[in-house]
This record gives structure tokens, C-alpha cells and sequence, in this order.
């Protein structure tokens, strides 16, 4: 979704060269700091982008203000400043240029969900969507079904990942928008074995712990891995919501254990 960093390079370009044809504009003395920061930003120059466009957000005015609060967020998102990043994208998202202010709340809802604040990264993503086309579009509802299946919102999660099928031309996207349909809800994955009398093992040991505290059963699960070779998965319970498996995660006390979905 950040490639739309990349248009609003463009947008900015073909400001530049129109204020150019128009007689004393100030084209003239050179790049603004905002279209420096951006020039900054696509060269892969993330601590220069931000510091020139944390600058020009001060000094600018109007469109060149919001556009440089999003450029300074994007380059700190990009740097995993998440706090600056927010700082500056909350005043973007409040751009009257609507691309612009769907582009930053596309942002700030992939920020929300990375720091488990789903609620306030599906309202975001869904607020971009809404404003947003094509592929952009498709990705914004994607992850707000994401975001919404992590609070155990299942039907409105369907429809947002529906909308996202129906609109993407993407076949990688449309796979995955597939995948994330299948899921049912969350469990504690606790280890992988290439042998099942291993994982058995470990299945009985993880039983013993999660019942007594209330986490239900352990079991074993086939799979394949990512070289699509048989693997035995050993896994604890069965939650409706990402932050009840985080919970129960806690509660088990294994801190190598990591939550992965259930699939129909």
C-alpha cells in the first residue's frame, strides 16, 4: 500500500512543471522542501525524507502542508518509528485532498494492527477504503477483514474481505483474500515435528499444563512446511478473538509459542 507514496511524487512533479509555464511562479528558484523530501523518500533516503519534510510541514502551507506531514510520516513508518509516523499521518488523514488523506489512513491502519489495536486499525482501514479505487482499494478492505477477525467480528469481516475479492485484478491478492476466508479463529502453536511421535510427546507435556489453567486440549496437527514437506503442528486450544489466544498465550507461559489461525 505505500506505493501510493510514489504517485503522490508524480502529483507533486506535475505541480512543479505547470507552476513553471506560469510566468514569476516560484517553480522557478527550484524543488520545494516537501518535493525534495519526496525525491529523498524515493531513493530509499528515509532519515533525510523525514527530517526535510518534519521541516517543511512548519513552514508550508495548504496542500504542501499535508503533503509534507505525510511524507514525514511515511518516512519514519518506513524508519519503524511508529509514534512519529502517527504523529504526522493523524494530520494528513485530515487533508482535504482525499487520495491523500486515504493514503495516510491505509498507513495508520497497518500501524493500528501491528500494535494489536484492531478496532482502531479496522475503523481506519475501512475509512480509506471508502475513498479509495482499484487495488488500493481492495488492500484497505482486505486488511480491515483482517483486522475485524482479530476482534471476532466474523460477518463483517466476510464482507469486508468479499468486497476486497470482488474489487482486486491481483491473483496473489485474490489468493490470499481466499486463504483469509478459511479462517475460523485463533490458536497457541507451541512447536513443529517431522516426526508425530515427537510431537505426541510434546502434545501430552503441553496437555498436562493448559488444561489445569483452563486453555483447553493440546493436539496434533498435520501440515506441510513452506518447502511443502509433511510436519506435525502441536497446538493449544481454540479462540474466537487474536487478543483471547495473546491472553491464554500469556497464561501458558511459553514464550516460544506464537498464535496462528485456524482454517476451515
Amino acid at each position: 500500500m505505500n506505493r501510493t507514496a510514489i504517485r503522490h511524487a508524480v502529483q507533486l512533479g506535475a505541480m512543479t512543471v505547470v507552476c513553471v509555464l506560469m510566468p514569476g511562479c516560484a517553480a522557478d528558484r527550484g524543488p520545494s522542501p516537501t518535493e525534495q523530501a519526496q525525491a529523498q523518500y524515493q531513493r530509499g533516503q528515509y532519515a533525510q525524507a523525514q527530517a526535510t519534510a518534519a521541516r517543511a510541514a512548519t513552514t508550508a502551507g495548504g496542500a504542501q502542508r499535508d503533503m509534507a506531514h505525510y511524507m514525514a510520516g511515511m518516512s519514519a513508518y518506513r524508519l519503524d518509528n511508529m509514534a512519529m509516523a502517527q504523529r504526522y499521518l493523524h494530520v494528513a488523514a485530515q487533508s482535504s485532498d482525499p487520495s491523500l488523506a486515504a493514503d495516510a489512513r491505509s498507513t495508520l491502519g497497518l500501524i493500528y494492527s501491528r500494535q494489536a489495536r484492531f478496532a482502531e486499525a479496522a475503523d481506519a482501514l475501512l475509512q480509506s477504503a471508502t475513498l479509495q479505487k482499484g487495488e488500493d482499494r481492495a488492500q484497505a478492505f482486505f486488511y480491515a477483514g483482517i483486522a475485524q477477525q482479530k476482534l471476532g467480528r466474523w460477518p463483517q469481516a466476510r464482507t469486508s474481505l468479499l468486497l476486497a475479492r470482488s474489487t482486486t485484478r491481483d491473483r496473489g491478492l485474490a489468493h490470499r483474500v481466499d486463504q483469509q476466508l478459511a479462517v475460523t479463529g485463533y490458536t497457541i502453536q507451541v512447536g513443529a515435528f517431522t516426526e508425530r511421535a515427537n510431537a505426541s510427546r510434546a502434545a501430552t507435556s503441553y496437555a498436562a499444563r493448559a488444561r489445569p489453567l483452563g486453555l483447553g486440549n493440546a493436539r496434533v496437527t498435520p501440515s506441510t512446511d513452506a518447502r511443502g514437506r509433511a510436519v506435525n503442528l502441536v497446538q493449544v486450544g481454540r479462540y474466537a478473538t487474536f487478543n483471547a489466544a495473546n491472553a491464554a498465550r500469556i497464561k501458558l507461559g511459553d514464550r516460544s509459542a506464537v498464535i496462528v489461525p485456524l482454517q476451515r
